[in-house]
């Protein structure tokens, strides 16, 4: 997935643009979310273990806390009632 940070005009916009069919569907599963977007400040990175981690509020800051991460969560749906 390619990313661009735009500023024109006193608008900054984040852009995410897909060049796999896994990011298209990444994409698509936020735009239909329509649920709450959080922005998170802290640490995003590799470990040696082959996975990335995050350490944000609560969690032990690393050398580095300055990644910038959109979290968006899907709405909660109501269970019927029987």
């Amino acid at each position: 997935m390619r990313s661009a940070i735009y500023i024109a005009d006193g608008v900054t916009q984040v852009v995410l643009t897909p060049e796999t069919e896994t990011d298209k569907s990444v994409l698509d599963q936020i735009e239909k979310a329509g649920g709450e977007l959080s922005i998170k400040r802290g640490s995003f990175y590799e470990c040696r273990g082959g996975y990335v981690r995050f350490a944000g509020a609560g969690y032990i800051q690393s050398e580095r806390d300055d990644s910038l991460m959109l979290v968006v969560r899907a709405p909660e749906t109501a269970e019927p009632k029987p």
